[in-house]
């Protein structure tokens, strides 16, 4: 199969200059990326700048236009537009228009892969000694550009008359089956002002070091196991897997973490901990404790197992500024906005919500006060493209003499598409890792 569309190129051009009406088909197909030579690409730019300044973008308009940018001779003059005019096949038929702008951009996908595998090969004979993992995550990565190029073309355009009805359908289910929309949080009070978390949602939790922002997104994927047929995975670069997995031990089971670590419990508690042992051996828990991690890498491990298992029910990763970019950018803030836009991507990709840790700056631990979206550390990205954040804020920390604050924990709510913002006052249980809600549930504020 030749990778170049010249003719085909030439024939819809000529079509559009020809027939006005076809450039919105055009359009939604094709590119100027897609012409596989820089004459047509330039000449289609032209088209979308006459046609969006409202200017007719016949051949003559498009050649004086060319020409006025000074890209008249790199396109071979005015002979070529004269032998442009002169072909005989430009087509009066949207459906051949159609067919033949989605076989230019098939033709353009292909030549995208074929030199994604030339990079590729190029990865694999010079990569110097690196670890394998990070030439297969930069491969994978290399080879995903592609994927998502095509499936931009799959873009879904629904009428009224079909989105009234699928509304509708999730009204009638909800009235039959009342509750929260999202997953559960596992403390009412949230679930109510917030809906849960939702399917395709970047859920931001965040808070400085050792004020329980692990512990509660960890709490938060403890209850998602226990009602999912689908993984619940772990990301987790500050944290070996089995130390996770003992912190959920105490969590489930109510028996202090330093007594599980050392060996020393009583009866009672023993028992405790056997009947939560059921409830954390589901083969649904997934954990990882590989660091550092990319965006590529963690999509490698999600597909994998949401082909194995049919769907992922909720990701996790700690802490995002731990990551690494697939490739190499010229600052830190870049890097960590396109690690944001990547794990927004694959919580719509995999249809769960993808909790993501963070770290706060210095000024909310010097300043001992409540933190807000602008401490989020290092890239203003993940403020922005965040579905939810959550801070986790203990005034107990910096006011450890007043009883008041003993045992409590803020769930601050700082920004929610679905829902309310507010804070909630919740219980914490420091050494088994547990928040919990406090009696009543009274304690929201907006």
């Amino acid at each position: 199969m030749s990778l170049e569309t010249i003719n085909t190129e030439q024939i819809l051009l000529l079509s559009v200059m020809n027939y006005p009406g076809y450039l919105d088909i055009v359009g939604a197909v094709l590119s100027e990326n897609d012409f596989s030579c820089e004459q047509h690409s330039t000449i289609w730019k032209s088209i979308k700048y006459l046609d969006g300044i409202k200017r007719p973008f016949d051949i003559v308009s498009v050649m004086e236009h060319v020409k006025a940018i000074g890209e008249l001779d790199s396109i071979g003059g005015e002979d070529y537009f004269i032998r442009l005019s002169n072909n005989n096949y430009a087509s009066s038929d949207d459906k051949n228009v159609a067919s033949h702008a989605k076989y230019i951009r098939q033709v353009s996908v292909i030549r995208c892969l074929r030199d994604a595998a030339h990079s590729i090969s190029e990865l694999a004979h010079t990569h110097g000694g690196r670890p394998l993992d990070d030439i297969l995550s930069e491969a994978e990565s290399i080879l995903q550009s592609v994927i998502a190029i095509q499936k931009s073309d799959d873009i879904e355009i629904l009428d009224g008359k079909q989105m009234m009805d699928a509304v509708i359908a999730d009204y009638v289910q909800k009235a039959e089956n009342p509750g929260i929309c999202g997953i559960s949080t596992g403390i009412q009070v949230i679930d109510e002002k917030t809906d849960g978390l939702h399917r395709g949602d970047m859920v931001i939790v965040a808070g400085p070091p050792s004020m329980g922002k692990t512990t509660f997104a960890v709490n938060l994927l403890q209850n998602a196991l226990m009602t999912t047929e689908f993984p619940v995975v772990l990301f987790s670069m500050e944290m070996p897997a089995k130390d996770i997995v003992r912190r959920m031990w105490s969590t489930a089971s109510r028996v202090e973490y330093k007594k599980i670590r050392h060996g020393k419990v009583d009866d009672v508690e023993g028992d405790r901990m056997f009947r939560a042992v059921a409830g954390l051996s589901s083969p649904l828990l997934k954990v990882t404790g590989h660091s550092p991690l990319t965006p590529g890498k963690i999509r490698m491990v999600l597909k994998k197992l949401a082909r194995k298992h049919g769907g992922i029910q909720m990701a996790m990763v700690d802490y995002v500024q731990l990551m690494e970019c697939d490739g190499k950018q010229d600052n830190r803030n870049n890097e960590l906005t396109i690690v944001s836009r990547e794990l927004k991507r694959m919580a719509m990709e995999f249809n769960m919500p993808f909790i993501v840790l963070s770290q706060l700056t210095k000024a909310v631990e010097t300043q001992r006060r409540r933190p807000t979206n602008g401490d989020l550390r290092e890239s203003g990205a993940f403020a922005q493209d965040a579905d939810m954040i959550l801070m986790v804020h203990r005034q107990e920390k910096y006011d450890e003499d007043n009883q008041e604050h003993q045992g409590k924990a803020e769930i601050i709510v700082t920004k929610n598409r679905n829902g309310e913002t507010g804070t909630v006052l919740v219980g914490f249980d420091g050494p088994t890792f547990r928040f919990y809600e406090l009696n009543g549930g009274q304690s929201w504020q907006q």
